[in-house]
């Protein structure tokens, strides 16, 4: 049987801090932990944030008739955020093609953001993969050159992609 391979380390080169989360009661199960389908929800404010951050927001490219739809996620679990951490969530660019974008993500606490730590505790690791459509009839089209070439930023070694026809 195949294994899910488990992520321990940073899933992108340029993790950024996109945003900072408190955990209120809501966030947690009966345990008092985050509860495990919360981090989606987490993980998109960052990658919302870290878009804005570098000039583009999903309004942008909605308006532009495009869509950029999750296709996949993954995440890996290493220690719980509990009630009233403050969470930073860093993201990065992991991978970049015409028409799909991975983004990775570290989630962590930082010292002094919980009562007693004293060192960087890595919540978890995660990565979501997006792929870029006509919102009108859902098919897959190539990221706008703008929005393709601040992605292209993150891999300064690689050759950037020639701007699409479309």
């Amino acid at each position: 049987m195949a294994r899910t391979p488990r992520m321990t380390k940073p899933p992108a080169p340029d993790l950024r801090l996109a945003v900072r989360q408190r955990v209120i009661y809501a966030d947690t199960d009966q345990m008092g932990y985050v509860y495990h389908g919360t981090y989606a929800r987490f993980l998109e404010a960052a990658r919302v944030e870290f878009m804005r951050g570098l000039g583009h927001t999903y309004a942008k490219v909605e308006a532009q008739g495009l869509g950029m739809p999750l296709t996949d996620l993954a995440i890996s679990y290493l220690a719980p955020a509990r009630y009233d951490d403050l969470l930073s969530v860093h993201v990065g660019v992991a991978e970049l093609s015409y028409a799909r974008l991975r983004f990775g993500y570290q989630v962590c606490v930082e010292p002094g953001d919980r009562e007693g730590l004293t060192e960087r505790l890595t919540v978890l690791f995660a990565e979501t993969c997006h792929c870029c459509i006509h919102l009108a009839d859902g098919r897959p089209t190539r990221f706008p050159d703008a929005l393709r070439a601040t992605f292209a930023s993150f891999f300064p070694d690689q050759p950037s992609f020639a701007p699409s026809a479309d």
